[in-house]
């Protein structure tokens, strides 16, 4: 199928690109020139954006972007023309303006008028989008989590460094005033030494098989797999892919337990575990393709021990998902709308946020368009985003493991496990590399 492009204007340097070289190394002397390449943002200028994957998260972010002044939107790319063209046809509706539209995120990656991309593709492109884009001087507000391997979410790290980018992660937890308002709280030693914490969602509810058929008109199938297996397309897998690993590690426990486990580990100050082991199963019968309904995991940080819990009726303080933190004086118990800290006799009245609008929180957007300018880090930087991505993957490599792990967060290894080292990387489907 020829990938369709309603927007192209080729720079020398992707032609000069080949895919079968290493990330690093696709772009000769790019490291040097890419503060160059990059357009200087002025304190009034706009913030000239594209948003890569235009499905559920992507949308979100359009949706809330468009509205947003500090940027505009110039440009949508997808592998499936059928997502994106109702997506331009909102923003042209709702701005006057129609964004330029591809299905090749090179396109996009190769224009000099583009000052940042918004990565809401799935997970496995995440990293590979992310250090192109660095390496064609973009900053990058990437959605989570970072990766789906430990050796990724480094090669991310790295790449912002080597090229000077802004790279925020989509945790937007870390700029909604809620979970500030519960640090500064556990933070302040009124709940004494915080020993044991806990995040907590519902089941893993992808359902099971597939059913093989020729891609729709309109999708470059091809393109959407990238770097992963080669696989014949389904539906399931289109629209179901956090069900599988060569997509995503883990469902919820990836797809949440990145959010809860940031907010677990910028509670206690730990980033990371020291040890880790997990439990779980479908125990219905109904195995749903790579992820199992129900996880137990305990991960140690010194000084303090944290679980993760994945069931049915999951509740906490009323709360069907989020964070408790348990010190030595009291309990705090946190989501995206309320704050609830027991006993009462620490005086700590339950607190009640604003409601949440959109997963799209326009305050994150705005802190990465401030560090755009500032050249700062942002509240979610990639260093930070890929030691809370880490976390889950390490449950998710001991559930596979059946037995406790150890790790050493600074080498970013398991301590005398090669069989356990396996996971911390993942083949590539030529000719992509990292």
């Amino acid at each position: 199928m020829k990938t369709v492009h309603l927007r192209c204007t080729r720079r020398q340097f992707l032609k000069r690109a080949a895919l079968g070289a290493s990330a690093f190394g696709m772009l000769p002397g790019r490291a040097a020139s890419a503060l160059d390449v990059a357009r200087r943002v002025g304190p009034n200028d706009r913030i000239r954006l594209a948003v890569i994957g235009t499905g559920g998260m992507g949308r979100r972010h359009v949706e809330a972007l468009a509205e947003n002044e500090q940027c505009e939107l110039v440009a949508l790319c997808d592998v499936a023309v059928g997502r994106f063209m109702p997506v331009a046809d909102w923003v042209e509706e709702n701005t006057g303006k129609r964004p330029d539209l591809t299905q090749d995120f090179r396109r996009i990656l190769e224009r000099d008028d583009i000052d940042a991309v918004f990565v809401a593709t799935p997970d496995h492109w995440h990293p590979l989008i992310t250090i192109m884009g660095c390496q064609a001087g973009k900053d990058v507000y990437v959605e989570k989590p970072a990766s789906t391997t430990v050796a990724e979410g480094r090669a991310m790290v790295e790449a912002a460094r080597r090229y000077g980018r802004v790279v925020q992660l989509g945790t937007q937890q870390r700029s909604m005033e809620v979970f500030q308002r519960a640090m500064n709280i556990i933070h302040s030693g009124r709940l004494g030494q915080i020993t044991t914490a806990t995040a907590w969602v519902g089941i893993n509810a992808w359902g099971v098989g597939e059913i093989p058929a020729e891609a729709p008109r309109g999708l470059d199938w091809n393109l959407w797999l990238g770097p992963a297996p080669e696989a014949p397309y389904s539906e399931e897998r289109f629209r179901g892919w956090m069900g599988w690993h060569d997509y995503a590690r883990g469902g919820q426990l990836t797809n949440w337990g990145i959010h809860l486990l940031d907010i677990v580990q910028w509670g206690i100050g730990q980033d990371r575990p020291i040890s880790v082991q997990a439990l779980g199963g479908s125990y219905r019968g109904n195995v749903g393709q790579d992820n199992y309904e129900t996880i137990e995991a305990i991960l140690e940080y010194p000084g303090c021990t944290v679980t993760w819990e994945q069931r049915f009726n999951n509740f906490h303080a009323n709360k069907g998902y989020g964070v408790a933190f348990y010190g030595t004086e009291g309990a705090l118990f946190v989501d995206r709308a309320t704050i609830v800290v027991r006993p009462a006799a620490l005086g700590i009245e339950e607190y009640v946020g604003e409601p949440e609008k959109s997963w799209a929180h326009p305050p994150h957007h705005n802190n990465f368009f401030d560090c755009i300018r500032t050249r700062k880090r942002p509240a979610a930087d990639i260093e930070q985003g890929h030691r809370s991505t880490t976390a889950p993957m390490l449950a998710g490599i001991a559930l596979k493991a059946r037995r406790k792990l150890y790790w050493d967060g600074d080498a970013e290894r398991f301590v005398n496990d090669s069989q356990a080292d396996q996971h911390l990387t993942r083949a590539y489907r030529a000719p992509w590399h990292i």
